[in-house]
């Protein structure tokens, strides 16, 4: 038995228990078998006050054990027990361990059912007796924050900031602050963004600093060390938080979109300009005539740049016997009255073609104007237009210096050169690294509105990073044997959010370290551990297993996505999973250590999963490939001392994809039937 000391185990039942023919009193019998364990049997639909008095009488005053608290779908069902745990006991979330018996419950046969919910019990006693309480501490961090950039964005941040009194540097390349308006690029600073440029540079709590290189960004969220380059110096200080907010670029020529130079084709700022005249023009004759505008065509095609195609198209309608075209590619809509827009101006006369490419435009034969060639749509035939003009949408860029910033910062461009990666894990405005946050243009094309909100969520998360000069910090999550620490560098470079540094040893920064457990697993000397994910603990598990539940097939699970699916497959009526089939939440795939999946064919597993991210959709960005890594290795062992290396499978699935963990788990399965002789089973849905 792997229960290392004494510990509190309550068993919240219903009738869902009996109904499945598991007698909670017997259950609760046999748990008391447990070694240093004490048993409660407490009914969750009891009032709260009753189940508050129960637990009080059964913890004692300033109880001090790990407790175990098993139920069905116990968040649910339990849910105002765990609240008194967590609220009026105060039990560390590290110290409390929450069991749900639904896989017990989805046996065939009543033995099996006793034996799975006993082992599930076993296995949350093993790993919870050997949990190390993690309490938050006050680390003191500076309060300046590093604004990077001339957007509306930027600007605003920094006002917001100074407003709650962070002193801010505003810092950037350009000799001067010149904000843009993404839906009217071809005017000067309009009157808003002008007063705004007034009143940051009238704040004293912000330091406005132009024609300035960013040089380096060390060091961890809080206290990072950051160096910038002047005309004449550099200056070095310490800022607690980054924000990014560099400005938008515009490519305007047509060559970017395969098309032939033509005095009659032209950019959208000029058909803007050429509007604003107000007078007749080469492009909107006084006479009349035919007009085409082209929108949608660029993988970069944006809500502000359609906007303003419709702006341009709206007032081209107003002139009388002009038609106007719209071809529209794959343009997005997804902005407030975007849509509504649309349909307005074909109200107007507006005539758009969808359609699936650029259509082809030529000088027209013998004349001033040009032709459009296309296949209509709808008929599926092709199509000529003669036009007298053609506007042809611009495309919005990340700023060239991004790259570079990137790099000085070491964080990963998005494909399209944005500083915030695509990744479904990244909540808004966040990097991979803490403490630096990319909002408005540094991270994609947007309206001011938006630019707004993103501004709203980066001051918040500076916000609740930096306090008032004091972080809130986990302490000990993951720790440093400086006495086998060799100073190789290992988990220095696979750290992926920067939160490792070094001395004499490596050293953890806990105000960055998400405890994904990647160094831990890479590291050579096994000197870094991630607490509650011991090898120890690990370990106890597989020293847990029942010999009577098999096939014994062990299952690792990245916490992020197929421990999700897998909570979510449970919940299926149909879900058909094997009573030895052992679910292991970990951090996330890069902490599954090859050692772990040896010891698991040691300690009698007939197989064993990784299930993980999808590829470039890893929290910890590269833990999915570590862990196949691994797993190819594994398989590599196995095959050379005799044992089929089929029994370690590696897959990758989405948090919301239980089907698809259920799939995985019959694959596994059905090679293991292969493996026996045995014939495959049917697959359920």
């Amino acid at each position: 038995m792997s229960i290392l000391r004494p510990l509190e185990i309550i068993i919240a039942h219903g009738p869902e228990l009996a109904a499945a023919g598991l007698d909670p009193h017997e259950f609760a019998l046999a748990v008391g078998g447990f070694p240093k364990t004490r048993i409660l049997l407490l009914d969750p639909a009891l009032p709260e006050e009753e189940q508050q008095d129960r637990l009080r009488r059964f913890l004692g005053k300033g109880h001090r054990r790990p407790v175990v608290i098993a139920s069905t779908d116990p968040e649910s069902r339990a849910a105002a027990t765990l609240r008194i745990l967590r609220r009026t006991f105060q039990c560390n979330p590290e110290r409390l361990s929450v069991v749900d018996l639904q896989p017990a419950l989805e046996q065939r046969d009543k033995k099996s059912r006793r034996l799975k919910g006993l082992e599930l019990i076993r296995l949350a006693a093993a790993h919870v007796t050997r949990a190390f309480p993690i309490h938050p501490e006050e680390v003191p961090v500076s309060t300046r924050v590093l604004v990077w950039g001339d957007s509306f964005a930027a600007l605003k941040a920094a006002q917001e900031l100074a407003a709650s009194g962070y002193p801010v540097t505003l810092a950037g390349p350009k000799p001067e602050l010149h904000p843009l308006d993404p839906e009217v690029p071809h005017l000067p600073v309009s009157a808003g963004l002008a007063a705004l440029v007034g009143e940051v540079l009238s704040t004293d709590n912000i330091r406005v600093l132009t024609e300035v290189s960013l040089l380096a960004v060390e060091g961890a969220a809080g206290n990072f060390t950051v160096r910038l380059e002047l005309a004449r110096e550099v200056l070095e200080e310490t800022a607690g938080a980054v924000i990014l907010a560099p400005e938008l670029e515009i490519d305007s020529h047509h060559q970017a979109f395969g098309l032939p130079a033509h005095p009659r084709l032209i950019s959208l700022t000029e058909v803007e300009r050429l509007l604003e005249k107000g007078e007749p023009t080469s492009f909107a004759p006084e006479e009349g005539g035919t007009v085409a505008l082209l929108a949608g065509f660029s993988p970069e095609s944006s809500p502000p740049g359609l906007r303003r195609v419709l702006a341009a198209a709206a007032q081209l309608l107003k002139q009388a016997n002009l038609q106007v075209y719209l071809f529209l590619g794959q343009a997005r809509v997804a902005a407030p009255g975007l849509e509504a827009a649309l349909e307005a101006a074909q109200e107007n006369g507006l005539i758009v073609f969808k359609l699936p490419d650029m259509p082809e435009i030529a000088p027209a034969d013998g004349g001033t104007g040009l032709t459009v060639s296309f296949v209509e749509p709808v008929l599926r035939r092709p199509v000529k237009l003669s036009v007298e003009a053609a506007g042809l949408e611009e495309i919005y860029c990340a700023a060239a210096a991004n790259a570079a910033l990137a790099k000085v910062l070491e964080i990963p461009l998005n494909p399209r050169g944005f500083l915030q990666g695509d990744n479904v894990h990244l909540t808004p405005v966040a990097t991979w690294r803490r403490g630096i946050y990319s909002a408005g243009p540094g991270r994609g094309v947007m309206g001011l509105d938006q630019a707004l909100m993103d501004v709203e969520a980066a001051v918040a998360e500076v916000q609740k990073l930096l306090g008032q000069g004091a972080a809130h910090v986990p302490q000990g999550r993951a720790v440093v044997d400086r006495g086998l620490c060799v100073l190789c560098l290992t988990c220095y470079r696979v750290c992926p959010h920067r939160a490792i540094t070094y001395d004499n040893r490596a050293r953890i920064e806990e105000i960055a370290c998400q405890g994904c457990g990647t160094c831990a697993s890479e590291c050579p000397q096994e000197a870094i551990q991630i607490r509650n994910y011991t090898d120890d603990q690990v370990t106890a598990l597989f020293e847990s297993f029942d010999p009577q539940l098999s096939p014994r097939i062990v299952a690792f699970l990245c916490r992020n996505s197929a421990w999700e699916a897998y909570q979510a497959a449970l919940k299926l009526k149909h879900a058909d999973i094997p009573p030895g089939l052992t679910a292991i939440k970990m951090p996330c795939a890069g902490k599954i250590d090859v050692d772990y999946l040896l010891r698991a064919v040691v300690y009698g597993s007939k197989a064993v999963m990784v299930l993980a991210c999808h590829p470039d959709n890893c929290k910890s960005r590269h833990g999915n490939e570590f862990a196949r890594w691994r797993v190819e290795q594994v398989q590599t062992y196995l095959a050379e001392v005799g044992l089929d290396p089929q029994r370690v499978l590696f897959k990758s699935l989405a948090a919301n994809a239980p089907q698809d963990f259920l799939d995985a788990v019959a694959e596994m399965e059905a090679r293991l039937g292969a493996m026996s002789g045995a014939p495959p089973k049917a697959a359920v849905r």
